[in-house]
């Protein structure tokens, strides 16, 4: 499948009035190629928040200022870059660095630091949309919609239940399931609260809110498990 379909595309305008910019140039930092594979991710990520999936990858290329064959460099289709985009936005919770530093770190410290992240991400108003996307790639193509979950939420919940059953492992938690522990802690987290901020029924979190959440969810999985 070349094109995900899903009512009218969303296509680029075009015209010198709307075309690409040139930008300044380029002084030292990251490889030229990694700038543009992360400067599509970003554009995919936006288009695909407002646009879903009639996103085109003309409107990508133009929103990224590439070529549209810089595209293809990167990326075998456009199913195979909402996958990336995806996975892109599950890391910002933890990365797999960070996942590879955590396990045999001190295990409160790092469950704080996964609900903080988590939190942080929950609480910017755009789980809505994701979900709609995952939907709508369901809707006309069901193994893209679990490529994308497994990229997105599945990811999130496998890393943070392999750091439970590590500590199961190492005794400091006594926990028989640890995937049902991790969605009992995501849902301590989640709760009506980041409902209601996803809803746009209440102010996002602070900082300070984000924090407290994420520490007493830890502290109740202690009391269950400990």
């Amino acid at each position: 499948m070349n094109e995900l379909k899903n009512g009218p595309k969303y296509e680029p305008k075009h015209g010198p009035e709307h075309g690409p910019e040139r930008g300044p140039k380029r002084g030292r930092g990251r490889p030229r190629k990694l700038e543009c594979r992360e400067t599509l991710l970003e554009a995919g990520r936006d288009l695909l928040l407002s646009h879903g999936l009639r996103m085109t990858v003309d409107a990508v290329a133009l929103r990224a200022k590439v070529a549209k064959t810089t595209f293809y460099t990167w990326f075998q289709d456009k199913e195979a870059f909402i996958e990336a985009v995806m996975l892109r936005e599950s890391a910002r919770t933890m990365s797999d660095e960070e996942y590879r530093a955590a396990i045999g770190g001190d295990l409160r410290e790092v469950l704080v630091g996964f609900g903080v992240r988590y939190l942080s991400f929950a609480n910017e108003n755009r789980l809505a949309a994701w979900d709609r996307v995952i939907t709508s790639a369901n809707d006309i193509y069901p193994e893209l919609a679990a490529r994308l979950y497994e990229a997105g939420p599945g990811r999130v919940y496998t890393m943070l239940a392999e750091i439970l059953r590590q500590a199961a492992q190492g005794g400091t938690l006594d926990i028989p399931d640890p995937m049902a522990a991790a969605e009992e802690l995501a849902g301590i987290w989640y709760g009506h609260t980041i409902l209601r901020v996803n809803l746009k029924i209440r102010c996002p979190l602070s900082a300070g809110e984000i924090r407290q959440r994420a520490e007493r969810g830890v502290d109740l999985l202690y009391r269950l498990y400990g």
